[in-house]
């Protein structure tokens, strides 16, 4: 261990290093200096674009390339972390860089990690080495740098080489400082959980050997020479590295130790060294050298430490101008007194407890008013030269000062305005954590009565808190700040977005009778209500939407269709109405919302409901969705697919004519639904992946995961290498505990356990202990008993496991649950086309072995659906699973000939059309 303390001492001087055994990255954490989002982590990555740049056209060309055709324009919302990434892509590089709000990103924040591990897992790739980050000072990790961390360390792996990635992750710490409810601490059990390994390593002091090690390498003597020295040494430093280097240099000040021209080599005094009195502790001895400097290098120092470890020349030359004290040159002195250091372009004290020697050298009660001083002088500036940065610096400058430095309301005020720009700044940088806390400085500075005395600054200071609330999942803060706009807003629209961040709340604390209830209530406030029932009772409702208004409502939406061109919705213009846009977001929640709960026929609604709505006061960023899912409606559902495959590409096309991306994922991840029955399945599952990168771009990790799971699904169906597939399930299932999204773990699991047993590992056993965003915990029979998805997923994966693997009993059981709560919660299944076709399977074979006409027949009612399909969407996907089902149906009639025929046929055709695990099931089937 101390050989590794030696070694990241040595390297952590120089920031990066590009040795012949990896790429060294390091940073700092620092206590006053959390006023950027990881700036620890995206310091050292700036500094390894600078290295980069550095190195051969080859290597640069190969790195800029991979990002610009993974990330795109999305890239450019590293450039505030990393503005020397702007080097590797070359000065001519044009994007259009996002500004962070919410039509670019459902969660900026996830977006802005994603995008991070993104460009980690590039380089990884792009280079032989491996990368090594080692961050100092730990104890003060902050919020943001934890989540970023927890991603990076657990970024799926689904390269089909399965190449290692040679990423390694070193933290230093003070272990008296972390604690069991440190961040730190909470991040690595987080990893342990989740089977990314760990090790700690103690660093205690030196021994006497390794401390005559560093005095003789530091005075270029042999350690027989230095031993004397060194045991001197030890005694009274107890074998502290820092504690050594600070008596060293103090004992050449004291001309105690200096080199001799007679002797050509360092000498010291032994015997008054060891009668030197000096402290127990390195903080006092550092005190008291401290008091032996002039009154202008310690005051100068102070106000150094007020901004951190470290602080860039630049700012202290712009505080030096507003404060009108000298400060540039004392600290030049401080320099040349080995305190702090002068390099790259910033002042850095060469420790941390020399740093907090100056610090603590203000008075405890004087530091709030230091602190405001320089951050209102620094404000001033960042104001009048819109620098952000500088903003950013200021404020947190200001906030440690606190309401008490306040002098009177009118100031109060004016840092309240301050810290509203900078929130909006933070929120710009993906900080939510960051925005959040200066909102709610913000909200401190201002006094009695500012709802009615500065309104508008309270209203945007409140609604900013809770959105940055809600994205940190700090929900009972949210609900206050939700009561204070709702009693306080002056009119209906002014509460629209407190009620919108509202309803986002209900349902994730899994309280949906309470989410639809205020959704419809708001809806029927922004003048589109859904029936003539009394909102608060939202099961009314869905008693109203009965088949015969769907069948109207939809004719209605087919009828205004038909007289439209696709030019025409093409160039339809942009909707500007707020509150219709507000209503189309809301509705597409209730869509998915009516959808997912296995309500389809009334999503169906919902969704013409978003298509009249467009047509009459035209295209917001979910008008295509809308028509992806009323193309999904014609073909899977009317078994139009001529039609439908015509909306579900046209809702695409206006995809991409939006500015936004925000709903991306959902467009492509609905689409695929008529696209997997249309396009051959093999390529068309791709869309899945598709959909998962967009879902993560902008931050929507839940639908993310909807992603990630279909994918698998429908590899899984079409007949993916098996051991490839395991290996990226349980990354799936991996990154769906991280991200505590337990519908889907529920969703998931079964068709694991199959793929799993498939290839012959131990299946995973039932998940227990299973924690939500909200922080309670579940297991998974639980979630999944509430989830019709989830139990017919899990039925007919349960029902196919035992269909391959021939057990009999558990195929009947898993087929009759299959049909109970289908027809309990009206589910339509037809979308995934693999239950229909696999149930058909097992309804045969249940039916001949059972002689059950009612087997027999529910087999043949799906065989009639995929000959359907077969016939209007596509021969590639289902010629195969026609020929199967009907040599099933054959031989349970016994006409064995014919029954021959169709297998061999059946055979072919999954060949033909590489359905590989098709064509082994007819094969095994024929065999029978």
């Amino acid at each position: 261990s101390n050989k590794f303390a030696e070694d990241v001492t040595s390297r952590r001087d120089g920031h990066i290093h590009d040795g012949g055994s990896g790429v060294f990255l390091s940073g700092s954490f620092d206590k006053l200096q959390q006023s950027q989002p990881f700036h620890a982590i995206s310091s050292a990555f700036d500094e390894y674009c600078t290295l980069l740049s550095t190195r051969d056209e080859s290597t640069v060309e190969m790195v800029s390339t991979a990002l610009k055709q993974d990330l795109g324009d999305e890239i450019s919302s590293l450039f505030t972390a990393m503005p020397s990434l702007r080097v590797i892509l070359g000065n001519d590089y044009e994007c259009d860089q996002n500004d962070g709000d919410s039509d670019v990103a459902v969660d900026a924040q996830k977006r802005l990690r994603y995008l991070f591990c993104q460009f980690v897992e590039i380089i990884l790739g792009c280079q032989e080495e491996p990368l090594i980050l080692f961050l100092d000072d730990c104890q003060w990790i902050d919020a943001a740098s934890v989540a970023l961390l927890n991603q990076i360390l657990m970024m799926p792996n689904k390269s089909a080489s399965n190449k290692q990635r040679r990423f390694f992750f070193f933290g230093c710490c003070r272990d008296d400082e972390v604690n069991e409810e440190h961040p730190l601490t909470l991040m690595l059990s987080s990893m342990e959980t989740f089977g990314t390994k760990t090790t700690n390593i103690m660093l205690t002091s030196m021994s006497k050997e390794t401390v005559n090690e560093m005095v003789s390498t530091t005075l270029s003597l042999l350690p027989r020479l230095t031993r004397p020295l060194a045991d001197i040494l030890y005694h009274k430093t107890k074998g502290s590295p820092f504690f050594i280097k600070q008596l060293m240099i103090d004992l050449y000040k004291r001309r105690l130790l200096y080199p001799s021209l007679t002797h050509r080599r360092w000498v010291w005094e032994s015997d008054n060294i060891r009668d030197m009195e000096i402290p127990d502790s390195v903080a006092s001895f550092i005190m008291n050298s401290f008091h032996c400097l002039p009154p202008d290098v310690l005051s100068a120092l102070s106000v150094l430490s007020c901004f951190g470890a470290s602080v860039s020349i630049s700012l202290i030359e712009t505080l030096e101008a507003g404060i009108h004290t000298p400060l540039m040159t004392p600290l030049d002195t401080a320099v040349a007194e080995s305190i702090v250091d002068k390099r790259k372009g910033a002042f850095y004290f060469l420790h941390d407890k020399l740093h907090e020697a100056a610090y603590g050298a203000i008075g405890s009660e004087q530091r709030c008013l230091h602190h405001f001083r320089y951050g209102l002088t620094l404000g001033n500036v960042a104001v009048k030269e819109r620098d952000d940065v500088l903003l950013i610096t200021a404020v947190s400058q200001i906030n440690h000062g606190g309401p008490q430095a306040v002098v009177d309301s009118e100031q109060g005020v004016a840092v309240a305005s301050m810290n509203l720009d900078a929130g909006k700044v933070a929120m710009k940088m993906s900080d939510f954590f960051l925005a959040h806390s200066f909102f709610d400085h913000g909200i401190s500075y201002l006094r009695r009565g500012h709802w009615e005395q500065q309104y508008d600054l309270s209203l945007e200071l409140f609604n900013l808190a809770a959105k940055c609330a809600l994205m940190n999942a700090e929900h009972a803060h949210l609900e206050m700040l939700i009561q204070q706009i709702k009693l306080y807003a002056q009119c209906f629209e002014d509460k629209c977005q407190a009620i919108s961040i509202s309803i986002a709340l209900h349902l994730l604390s899994g309280n949906v009778l309470e989410g639809v209830k205020t959704t419809l209530g708001t809806l029927a406030s922004l003048g589109e209500e859904l029936s003539r029932s009394p909102w608060w009772v939202p099961q009314l409702v869905i008693d109203y939407i009965t088949p015969s208004v769907i069948k109207q409502h939809l004719s209605k939406t087919e009828a205004k269709l038909a007289e439209l061109s696709d030019e025409t919705l093409m160039s339809y213009p942009v909707m500007v109405d707020p509150s219709k846009i507000m209503a189309m977001e809301l509705l597409a929640n209730l869509n998915e919302l009516l959808t997912f709960s296995g309500e389809t026929l009334k999503a169906r609604f919902i969704l013409s409901k978003m298509i009249q709505i467009t047509l009459k006061h035209g295209m917001s960023p979910l008008s295509p969705l809308a028509f992806v899912q009323y193309g999904n409606y014609n073909a899977i559902i009317r078994q139009n697919y001529e039609v439908g495959y015509h909306y579900v590409k046209l809702g695409l096309t206006l995809m991409k004519q939006s500015p936004s991306r925000a709903h991306d994922c959902q467009i492509i991840f609905h689409s695929a639904y008529t696209r997997l029955h249309v396009e051959p399945m093999q390529t068309a599952g791709e869309l899945f992946l598709d959909a998962f990168k967009a879902a993560m771009k902008s931050g929507a990790t839940r639908y993310a995961m909807k992603c990630a799971y279909f994918y698998d699904a429908t590899c899984f169906w079409s007949g993916a290498n098996l051991e490839e597939l395991a290996r990226s399930m349980k990354e799936t299932v991996k990154q769906m505990r991280f991200h505590k999204n337990l519908p889907m773990i529920s969703v998931m699991l079964p068709v694991v356990r199959v793929t799993l047993r498939m290839v012959g590992e131990s299946a995973m056993p039932p998940q227990i202990g299973l924690m939500s965003a909200s922080g309670d915990t579940h297991n998974e029979e639980d979630i999944a008993d509430k989830i019709p998805a989830a139990m017919l997923g899990k039925h007919i994966n349960e029902c196919y496991e035992a269909f391959v693997f021939r057990e009999f009993d558990k195929a009947r059981d898993c087929a009759e649950k299959f049909i109970s709560l289908q027809n309990q919660t009206m589910y339509s299944g037809s979308a995934l086309y693999s239950r229909i076709f696999y149930f058909g399977l097992v309804s045969f074979w249940i039916g001949r072995e059972t002689n059950s006409n009612r087997w027999i027949a529910r087999g043949a009612e799906s065989k009639v659906s995929i000959e359907k399909l077969a016939v209007l969407a596509s021969t590639w996907n289902f010629q195969n699973k026609t020929l199967l089902l009907q040599a099933e149906e054959q031989f349970c009639a016994r006409n064995f000939e014919a029954a021959e025929k169709l297998y061999d046929d059946a055979i072919l055709s999954s060949k033909k059309h590489k359905f590989v695990n098709e064509e082994a099931l007819a094969n095994e089937l024929a065999g029978h």
